[in-house]
């Protein structure tokens, strides 16, 4: 497998490290428990013009300062409120710049030590990925290849263990779903490629892919396997071969090396979730939000899976307990998706 990527240096990307003194609401985690949620937040955008917006997000679409301050303050009670804890990294994706994702740390975020934050800064996009963290951002690159989204590769340190993770948006499913497949595949190849440079040095890291994955745990299943697909379950026939072509081999099962587990596939887990998916697409519900694990979570030292979540509750779903998409012409509605998390305790 031949994979062209770039990698950029903290230099090259916009990247702001905070501290904070504020004390957290303590009724807010259990106690060595914390939480890792990723959230496409729908296209977050500020008011001004740097000519790259959606034309809803201009002053000629109808977007002003006050929507904007508006849907900051509803993103933020998305992701601290109405939750069983407050999570302790926030990986975003569909903000405009790393502007955006600090008036949303400066303004809301930061009175629950969500204080160090980074985002990509890819011009050719007018959206990006981000993370907010309770913990010091120590390292931190971006990925790129022709054709995808950047991948932000974020180096943290969370009761003395390091994690590595990895946030994407991989392509959308405009313009047919075999037909952008190829291009989901080339983001899972680039991050791959990644892993196994930082598994040599550490066989037992830690490390999370997560973020929008365009592509459902069970796509193989229902869009055919006639073609090579970015996720593919450990269980399919097609595991084997699809080792060779970078994608992630999934799993509801303690993973093997490397395998990723995915909460999506464990039935334990999805019998007891809150929604039957993360977004609501073309009259389906998909499990497009992801949070891939690697067999580190399972070795019974130090950060350790603990269970899955998703933020199915009144108002990030409608009355028909769908996602409550976010209109930018009313200001109603708050995101097409819904935040997923996983818990992580530390031993």
């Amino acid at each position: 497998m031949s994979t062209v990527f770039k990698l950029f240096s903290f230099s090259l990307i916009a990247f702001i490290l905070l501290g904070c003194g504020c004390d957290l609401d303590q009724n807010s985690h259990d106690g060595q428990k914390i939480m890792v949620m990723t959230y496409n937040v729908q296209n977050l955008f500020d008011p001004y013009i740097d000519g790259n917006e959606y034309p809803e997000f201009t002053p000629e679409g109808g977007w002003t300062n006050a929507k904007y301050r508006q849907r900051l303050k509803t993103i933020s009670q998305a992701i601290t409120q109405g939750h069983n804890l407050v999570p302790s990294i926030v990986l975003l994706q569909e903000v405009e710049h790393i502007g955006v994702v600090q008036d949303l740390v400066e303004s809301h975020l930061k009175r629950y030590q969500l204080s160090h934050y980074a985002a990509t800064a890819n011009q050719d996009s007018p959206i990006q990925v981000g993370v907010i963290s309770k913990y010091p951002i120590v390292e931190m690159r971006t990925h790129i290849a022709q054709g995808i989204r950047p991948v932000l590769e974020t180096h943290l340190y969370v009761h003395q263990e390091k994690l590595v993770i990895f946030t994407l948006h991989a392509k959308s499913r405009l313009g047919g779903v075999q037909e952008t497949e190829s291009l989901r595949l080339k983001t899972a190849q680039v991050i791959q490629q990644r892993v196994q440079e930082l598994l040599k040095s550490n066989p037992f890291l830690a490390i999370i892919v997560a973020g929008d994955f365009n592509g459902s745990v069970d796509s193989i299943l229902k869009e055919g396997d006639h073609y090579d697909h970015a996720l593919v379950p450990a269980s399919s026939p097609h595991a084997s071969s699809a080792k060779h072509t970078g994608a992630f081999i999934i799993t509801g099962e303690v993973p093997l090396s490397g395998e990723w587990y995915s909460w999506y596939l464990d039935r334990k887990e999805s019998l007891i979730a809150d929604a039957p998916g993360s977004c609501y697409y073309n009259g389906v519900w998909e499990s497009f939000d992801n949070l891939l694990l690697s067999p580190a979570f399972f070795d019974r030292i130090g950060l350790e899976f603990d269970h899955s979540y998703i933020g199915a509750f009144e108002p990030l779903i409608d009355a028909k307990k769908r996602p409550n998409t976010y209109n930018p012409t009313t200001g109603k509605g708050v995101s097409d998706h819904l935040p997923v998390g996983v818990i992580l305790k530390g031993l």
